[in-house]
């Protein structure tokens, strides 16, 4: 039997007018209003610092002399060299890839049932154990053991980053907010590349061991910001919460319309009232919910198949290749990171005039171009160094175009296109299917780069460009447009089923609260009803 769900009009009402104040809200006009907001916004993109620290670290850890020689062994024998066994190189590698995956899942359960907050300082404390696990460790197991583990609960930081953001954030600014989550894991592989640059020649064993430690100092900050801050106000009216709401948009510079702001959000929810409350991860692959969650996951998808993993892994082998020693092409491996911050503050003022379609294409599209480049750039004889270096710099080239656009948009729309009930369970399936990808990619380049196995060079390149090329027509077809609209005006434009195409030019300014949502009718109530109400059946 259809359940009826009972709209008074003044909610209605009141939400139309917080719309509207959402869509005549300028940028400089919600930077003197929410300065709280975009503070609290700041602080749950560093998170994500970790995401890129360690990776950058733990991946590293082979190439450290005294790692290997602790954990390694002399080859040839006499030599005074020493090298880590295969399957411990692989294995540092996968560890934190393995660990993201698995915890992007539970991250989002957390983040919808417990709220960012408090998944972010759970996430924390625990981490703060198995650190100690990195820092204490005398053997490769036990360290391996530890990267896993932190891996297992850094992971949700890309889920409940992306969730604060985009529900605490006005409109005009959430596209900025949220690109911020990249560059904060940009920022963190720099800082994990300069760590490194400085402890590499040590010759003890606190050569790897300082940046475990170092590593220490973001799980405190986390915990002492995460008790401050406020709960997002969509999830705590999500559970009902409205007193508590009011709170928190108090904070966070609504103090001027917290009423009609509230509004907005329980008419918002209500119309989702298709979605349990205790939802699982099935509804997100129920109704429109469906095409949300593919859009999110193909979208995230990209960034590794246009070739991410070529370029800042790869980069530093072909300056060594075209002649530069390793001090050298580690101080590049620093350039490209740094090229990628630069890139990321580029993106903040492009967001808001091409939007978060035409970027994501555009720049996917020239890193495609790019690809093909190096791909027929690398037919050129192996002696020939000077295309070695046009290689460095077309991957040094892609890092920054990727950085412009592709890498931070994929957060803003992981972020906003979904449903507002399952936020947090479809960020956990957008940032678990790309890992998939990643680990297939990861474990496939050493045996295509490698001059003993299928010795493809930058004729990887190729690989790249084509997959490149399919998320292109991909991206043309089935991604939308969100600048500029509210979550429920999304959620309108999703259960219209409108084109991809025609998400931007589709005006719901004043839209009809009648049919707005598939399968449900809304309609005012006959006389003989509560007086000055809508149904949802």
């Amino acid at each position: 039997m259809a359940t009826t769900t009972v709209i008074d009009k003044g909610l209605v009402e009141a939400s139309k007018i917080a719309a509207r104040r959402e869509s005549e809200l300028t940028v400089r006009e919600a930077v003197s209003q929410h300065k709280s907001a975009i503070f609290w916004a700041s602080f749950f993109c560093l998170p994500n610092i970790i995401i890129g620290y360690d990776p950058t670290i733990v991946g590293t850890l082979v190439g450290i002399p005294q790692f290997r020689k602790d954990f390694g062994y002399e080859f040839p024998a006499g030599s005074g060299s020493y090298v880590l066994p295969a399957s411990w190189t692989s294995a540092f590698t996968y560890a934190p890839v393995i660990g993201f995956m698995v915890s992007a899942l539970w991250g989002g359960w957390c983040v919808d049932r417990y709220g960012p907050r408090k998944t972010l300082m759970g996430a924390t404390i625990l981490s703060l154990f198995t650190l100690l696990m990195e820092v204490l460790g005398e053997s490769a197991p036990v360290i391996f053991a530890g990267d896993l583990l932190t891996g297992l609960l850094t992971g949700s930081f890309p889920v409940l980053g992306p969730a604060y953001i985009s529900e605490i954030l006005p409109v005009c600014l959430r596209g900025i907010g949220l690109s911020c989550n990249n560059l904060a894991q940009v920022f963190g592989s720099l800082i994990g590349i300069a760590i490194l640059r400085g402890t590499e020649s040590r010759t003890d064993r606190w050569a790897y061991k300082v940046p475990f430690i170092t590593e220490y100092a973001f799980p405190l900050i986390f915990i002492v910001g995460g008790f401050l801050a406020p709960e997002t106000p969509w999830f705590l009216v999500k559970k009902g919460k409205y007193e508590e709401a009011e709170k928190s948009l108090q904070r966070t510079g609504y103090g001027d319309d917290i009423s009609n702001t509230l509004s907005h959000m329980r008419e918002t929810i209500l119309l989702e009232a298709r979605t349990k409350d205790n939802a699982t991860y099935m509804d997100c692959f129920r109704g429109t919910n469906l095409r949300r969650t593919v859009i999110c996951a193909m979208a995230y998808s990209g960034q590794f198949l246009c070739g991410i993993n070529l370029a800042s892994g790869y980069c530093t082998y072909f300056f060594e290749l075209a002649g530069l020693n390793t001090d050298q092409a580690f101080d590049m491996s620093c350039g490209l990171f740094a090229l990628g911050v630069v890139g990321n503050l580029l993106s903040w003022p492009l967001m808001t005039i091409w939007g978060r379609r035409a970027g994501y294409i555009w720049t996917c599209s020239f890193t495609t171009v790019l690809m093909f480049i190096i791909g027929f750039v690398d037919l050129a004889p192996s002696a020939n160094t000077g295309a070695m270096y046009a290689k460095s710099v077309m991957l040094l080239l892609f890092n920054f175009v990727y950085n412009i656009g592709l890498g931070p948009i994929v957060y803003v729309l992981i972020a906003e296109i979904p449903n507002t009930k399952i936020r947090g369970k479809t960020l956990g399936v957008a940032c678990f299917t790309p890992h998939i990808f990643s680990i297939s990619i990861t474990a496939g380049l050493p045996y295509a780069m490698s001059t003993t196995e299928a010795n493809w060079g930058g004729k990887t390149g190729f690989l790249f460009a084509g997959l490149g090329l399919l998320t292109v027509l991909w991206a043309i077809l089935y991604l939308p447009e969100t600048k500029g609209r509210t979550f429920e005006e999304l959620d309108i434009l999703f259960d219209r089923k409108i084109p991809a195409s025609k998400f931007a030019s589709t005006d719901l300014q004043d839209f009809d609260r009648a049919n707005v949502i598939d399968g449900v009718t809304i309609q005012q109530l006959d006389k003989d009803d509560v007086e000055g109400a809508y149904t949802v059946k």
